[in-house]
């Protein structure tokens, strides 16, 4: 056999084992020649392909397809498988139920008992069985008990609200219940004084929510006043912010110690000052008084009249000698001449 022909044996076996180990791991055995059905539900979820097939806990095959319902899509449709050697007759039930509480689902075949080969009750191969979901709850009680069950929690739970709330009974329930029996009434008793309460003072309310209105209408109206304000402050604390306000500080505290020792110099002039001018006016009062030689001076008129006369002759003098000068000097030993009284003579007509 050429080395080709084992090539292409080898890579038919190989492509055939993994469509089969394919199909094995999806739940479907090609070689096993289980019988194909299906079953329609609502809802699948928590189905899967692989999912169990099986008889009262025993696994009799695994669902190998799960799609939609072309015609209704509100309908699963799952596909499964079953032994060969099991026969189904046609009243099966194909129960999708929960595997157990922590998740997973099983379809459960449910019948009697298996049909004849001869028999016309035998399920026909491909065909779609009759199905049913049960809850978890359903699945964990069963059918039967799943009535009785409830009936039995149904009649607890009617006998234990009758007995709440007995007056004469000391457990700690009923003891609850009368408080909080007390506790509604109370409050029931505020609701009503609440209610009376916004009854009388509803006019007061209107008077307020007027005032209110107004004042946020005013508000409103003083916003860009409002924002203006706000603005400016914002400026005045960003300009704040950037002083440095240790120096400023500093140089505002020299400033004041300076202005201090200044004023502690000018409070001790002004003192000085004050003795000054006291000293002056005892001076003024003494010269106004007639004391000493300037006041007897100041405040005798005959001296005054002496001096103004004084001055009026050393004036009259010194025009003379301005006018004749010969009269009071020689030059170069000259015989002075007679005196001549001048025409214009500035004394003439004065009174002595």
């Amino acid at each position: 056999m050429k080395k080709e022909i084992k090539l292409a044996l080898l890579a038919i076996v190989t492509i055939a084992l993994s469509i089969w180990g394919y199909k094995f791991l999806s739940g479907k055995n090609l070689l096993s020649g289980d019988k194909t059905y299906y079953g329609l539900y609502d809802n699948v979820q928590d189905v899967t392909t692989a999912s169990k097939v099986q008889i009262n806990g025993v696994v009799v095959g695994t669902v190998i397809s799960i799609e939609p319902l072309p015609e209704n899509v509100r309908k699963i449709k799952l596909g499964f498988t079953v032994d060969k050697n099991i026969r189904l007759p046609k009243e099966v039930v194909a129960d999708l139920r929960a595997e157990s509480p922590l998740g997973g689902k099983v379809i459960e075949l449910i019948f009697d008992k298996m049909c004849t080969d001869d028999s016309s009750d035998c399920l026909e191969l491909g065909a779609t069985v009759k199905s049913k979901t049960t809850s978890l709850v359903g699945t964990l009680l069963g059918d039967n008990d799943l009535g009785s069950q409830l009936k039995n929690v149904s009649t607890i739970i009617d006998s234990t609200l009758s007995n709440i709330g007995n007056p004469d009974s000391q457990a700690a329930i009923d003891v609850s219940v009368h408080e909080l029996s007390k506790s509604m009434q109370n409050l029931s008793s505020i609701t009503s004084r609440m209610n009376n309460l916004m009854i009388n003072s509803s006019k007061n309310i209107e008077v307020t929510m007027a005032n209110m209105a107004v004042i946020t209408e005013s508000l409103v109206q003083s916003q860009s006043k409002l924002n203006s304000i706000l603005n400016n402050v914002s400026t005045v604390t960003n300009d704040l912010s950037q002083v440095k306000l240790s120096e400023t500080m500093k140089k505002t505290n020299g400033t004041i110690d300076l202005a201090q020792s200044s004023l502690q110099g000018v409070e001790s002039t002004m003192t000085e000052a004050t003795a000054t001018m006291k000293e002056l006016k005892t001076l003024v009062d003494k010269l106004d008084s007639g004391q000493g030689t300037l006041g007897k001076m100041l405040n005798d008129e005959a001296l005054y009249d002496n001096l103004n006369e004084t001055t009026r002759e050393m004036d009259l003098l010194l025009q003379d000698i301005r006018l004749n000068p010969r009269r009071y000097f020689r030059i170069f030993g000259k015989k002075s001449r007679d005196y001549e009284l001048p025409e214009d003579d500035p004394a003439v007509g004065v009174e002595n």
